[in-house]
């Protein structure tokens, strides 16, 4: 006997899976739905290999967007460039106050630019080589360079790493020669430990840590050590004492110093005064000089009168007589 089906049941069920489905959807798109995002475009003349739809955009490694799309723009001649395309969240971008920021102003992107801001790819995974576009201020950042022909999306210009060459020399590295030689590097020392007698040597380490232990803890050690210290203490103390014999006698020798000196400074002006006095120009040369010559002049005459003497021993008695002639 068939039971019948009630349309109602079956009813709120539709409407209960068509409900969870919507809050399913809600929740997943949540952020994207409710979300002010701002497109912009990046012309990346390295390679983007690594980068996919669904990657980070980051600012200074804070994620505030995805990309969106990427794009091939051929051209005739000249670099050729990537489009990528890439929404950030409008929401997550404040000034210093704290105030939402209009980032769908050209006026302030460019002014932005200006400061330094550029756009780069970056090693998100070093294992999966996926990247992500990094958005930060760079002093030397140089001119912007606009490459953008046409569009409506606000261009961000880029900047280059060097990672794109980074990992090209990471693919030109053998790593299969380079696992090679580990693996026989290991086998090596494999066959080293096996042939090695392990017992022997863990035996040898024992006894000589049991010498060493037996030496420190010996009493000529301790008394070596004693001894050691004592002398340093002995050191010490004629250091001491001789400092103290050493400091009077730097002291009178440094007073001894000090009256020499004094005595040659007294030594330097009493010269100087005898240079003085025995200058030719000086009033004490010209008196003596004028000595000398009233000395010489009654040496001269008493020898002229020793003459005369000489040559009349009466005159002493007689005196001299008119009729002579003098001297």
């Amino acid at each position: 006997m068939s039971s019948s089906t009630n349309p109602v049941k079956v009813g709120a069920f539709v409407l209960g899976g068509l409900a969870l489905m919507l809050a399913v959807v809600l929740t997943l798109g949540a952020n994207r739905l409710f979300s002010r995002r701002v497109p912009f475009v990046l012309y990346f003349a390295d390679s983007v290999h690594g980068l996919t739809v669904g990657s980070a955009v980051k600012f200074k490694g804070v994620p505030i967007g995805t990309v969106t799309r990427i794009q091939v723009a051929l051209r005739e001649e000249g670099p050729q460039y990537i489009p990528v395309h890439v929404e950030v969240d409008e929401d997550l971008i404040l000034s210093a106050a704290g105030e939402p920021v209009d980032i769908r102003d050209r006026a302030f992107v460019r002014q932005q630019v200006d400061k330094g801001l550029r756009a780069s790819l970056e090693l998100e995974s070093f294992i999966t080589g996926r990247l992500y576009v990094q958005f930060d201020y760079y002093t030397n950042a140089g001119p912007p360079e606009y490459r953008q022909k046409h569009g409506t999306d606000v261009e961000i210009p880029t900047r280059s790493t060097g990672l794109p060459e980074f990992l090209k020399s990471l693919e030109r590295v053998d790593l299969a020669g380079m696992s090679q030689r580990i693996n026989t590097v290991l086998e090596q020392l494999q066959q080293l430990l096996e042939g090695a007698n392990i017992k022997q040597l863990t035996d040898q380490a024992g006894r000589t840590l049991h010498a060493v232990e037996g030496l420190v803890r010996s009493p000529e050690l301790t008394n070596a050590l004693v001894s050691i210290s004592q002398a340093a203490e002995e050191a010490t103390r004629l250091l001491a004492d001789t400092r103290g014999q050493i400091s009077p006698l730097a002291a009178r020798l440094t007073n001894s110093i000090d009256r020499a000196a004094l005595s040659l400074d007294e030594l330097r002006q009493t010269a100087a005064e005898l240079r003085q006095l025995i200058s030719s120009d000086s009033p004490l040369m010209g008196e003596l000089q004028a000595a000398l010559a009233q000395f010489t002049e009654a040496a001269s005459a008493v020898r002229r009168l020793a003459d005369f003497l000489n040559r009349n021993p009466r005159a002493l008695l007689t005196g001299r007589k008119l009729s002579e002639t003098s001297p």
